[in-house]
């Protein structure tokens, strides 16, 4: 009996100390007192939406978006007389291009501006060549330029030398004579419109009323064309001063009239060629007069549209 009393006391011990020391948190048996309390259980609270069924007939259709309408602005043709004019300076003097313009940088000086032999320097030596030979100039004499392309300029050594020599541009002292040229006839250019603008206000006012006869206009207002070729209603306008640039002198040819929209009603167009003044000399340009109701209403270039002086 004895031995069996030790064997239980033996394996009680043995399951206590496990009971304590071994057993995880949690699963003990003896010592309850060791196990964690126990959490409550956290259930995760779900919402169930029950479908709402949707007859078909209810399904709303997209509506297609109004088509907007397109504007289009009216293309109005652009007479001369409504073309923009360019902005006048502060001071109300008229605004010059500069002499690179025009003379396309250099490149392409007109060739009136050596109608006559036009005095140069040599910043270079030059080779003037003849039938005979060849005859070098040394940089810093005066020779005389007849032609200029495309930045060469071909020279004489006198006004009335057959011989020739090429160099280019930078290589005379042409660009700083033609650039005091150019200044100089700013200065008188600007004094002549000026007194232009004059005239065709005075000339304005004094022929405000004036009715033109059966031999400067027919019953439409369409200019008559005179004996000599010309239109006596735009001759009269030139002598009046309505414009002072072009003059029967320096006109070269007229076209016939042509029917033009002018501030709205029908009138003409008659187109010209005159020589302008430019600091290169006469240039041809072409323009026109616009006549309404047999009156002279303006001159203008023909491209820029610019009313001329």
């Amino acid at each position: 009996m004895k031995s069996l009393f030790y064997t239980i006391l033996i394996i009680g011990g043995v399951f206590l100390g496990y009971d304590y020391f071994v057993a995880p948190p949690g699963t003990k048996i003896v010592f309850k007192s060791l196990n964690p309390p126990k959490q409550p259980k956290t259930v995760a609270a779900t919402t169930v939406v029950d479908p709402v069924p949707v007859e078909p007939d209810a399904v709303p259709m997209p509506v297609p978006e109004a088509a907007k309408p397109v504007v289009t602005e009216e293309v109005k043709p652009v007479m001369p007389s409504e073309a923009a004019k360019p902005p006048a300076s502060a001071s109300n003097e008229p605004l010059f291009e500069p002499i690179e313009a025009l003379t396309g940088n250099w490149l392409k000086i007109p060739a009136s501006a050596f109608s006559e032999p036009r005095e140069v320097k040599l910043l270079q030596d030059a080779m003037f060549k003849m039938s005979v030979g060849a005859s070098k100039i040394a940089a810093g004499a005066t020779v005389f330029a007849v032609a200029a392309s495309n930045g060469l300029l071909t020279l004489a050594p006198t006004k009335t030398s057959p011989a020739r020599a090429e160099v280019p541009i930078d290589g005379t002292d042409l660009k700083a004579r033609l650039n005091d040229v150019y200044e100089k006839w700013k200065v008188l250019r600007a004094a002549e419109l000026k007194a232009a603008a004059a005239r065709r206000q005075m000339a304005a006012a004094q022929g405000a009323g004036a009715v033109p006869s059966s031999s400067e206009a027919d019953a439409s207002g369409k200019p008559v064309r005179g004996s000599d070729g010309g239109y006596p209603l735009l001759i009269a306008s030139m002598r009046r001063g309505q414009v002072t640039e072009i003059t029967p002198e320096n006109i070269i040819g007229w076209q016939e009239p042509q029917p033009a929209t002018i501030q709205g009603k029908n009138g003409w167009a008659v187109k010209l060629n005159f020589n302008a003044k430019t600091i290169f000399g006469p240039q041809p340009v072409e323009a026109q007069a616009l006549v309404l109701d047999g009156k002279v209403m303006g001159w203008y270039f023909l491209g820029s549209g610019e009313e001329v002086p």
